[in-house]
């Protein structure tokens, strides 16, 4: 399953790339179900999806989703990396 999670996170991306959003959102949101059923409901895949999809809200201009989905990125890159990488992401990013 981890490997069809990743797969479908790829799939979104190639579809982000084609302006294919709504199917993007499908293919991430399948994703997440997927790698929550693997490694639970806390792991930096699923944040990483939600990443991406916080992008895509806010490019739609759905600023109250985007932000909902930025702040589980947060919360979920503290708890897996500590406050100390999380400082480094954000300023890379």
């Amino acid at each position: 399953m981890p490997l069809e999670a990743s797969g479908l996170y790829e799939l979104a991306q190639v579809q982000l790339q084609s302006g294919n959003i709504e199917v993007a959102l499908d293919y991430l949101s399948e994703a997440v179900q997927l790698f929550a059923q693997v490694f639970g409901p806390l792991h930096v895949n699923i944040a990483n999806c939600y990443k991406v999809i916080a992008r895509i809200h806010h490019a739609l201009g759905d600023s109250k989703l985007a932000i909902s989905y930025q702040q589980k990125t947060v919360i979920m890159y503290e708890r897996l990396l500590g406050s100390g990488p999380l400082q480094l992401y954000i300023s890379l990013c």
